[in-house]
């Protein structure tokens, strides 16, 4: 396993919820046991690394959601095979704006059905109450591990889902 792009760890985090004032913060981070850093945030390539612009380069759905956002429902397809983040820069930089972009399906990542479905739900329950299922399915064909990080707290401050700093080169987390 290389080292890990720097760009390995932008965008937002889909699998997470925070209320106004931070309040309620809660991020789920994967693990897989193969990829060299933590699975917090959606890897995306920069404007200069897409031939299309920036542009998200991970496999998730948003499943569904009332207007409200009293009932939301997110699926993740996350490899049980160490993410390519490298092969996806690489595929990236040198298609033109008229070719297509080199995606995640196209790695093969996923070419042997080796991944797991990260289901995450939020229901509000009250004004404030909200209700947290998290499902995991292993679609592989063979027992896998995956470690699945919570937040120590629902009500940290500063919310852990702000200030994000990115990973070195080497893949290791820079100290506070």
């Amino acid at each position: 396993m290389g080292p890990v792009p720097q760009r390995a760890a932008v965008g937002d985090r889909p699998r997470g919820l925070q209320r106004k004032r931070r309040r309620l913060c809660f991020c789920l981070s994967l693990w897989n046991g193969k990829d060299a850093i933590l699975k917090e945030r959606l890897f995306a390539l920069t404007n200069g690394e897409g031939n299309h612009g920036e542009d998200v380069k991970e496999h998730y759905f948003y499943l569904d959601s009332t207007p409200s956002h009293s009932y939301m429902k997110y699926l993740d397809k996350y490899p049980q095979a160490a993410f390519p983040y490298n092969d996806l820069l690489e595929g990236n930089r040198y298609r033109g704006r008229r070719d297509p972009e080199y995606e995640l399906l196209d790695t093969g990542v996923f070419d042997q059905d080796k991944y797991f479905d990260v289901f995450v739900e939020y229901a509000k329950q009250g004004p404030e109450d909200i209700l947290i299922q998290i499902s995991i399915h292993n679609r592989g064909p063979e027992p896998a591990q995956l470690h699945v990080l919570l937040p120590r707290s629902t009500s940290l401050s500063p919310c852990p889902c702000q200030g994000f700093r990115q990973p070195s080169r080497d893949g290791s987390r820079p100290q506070s």
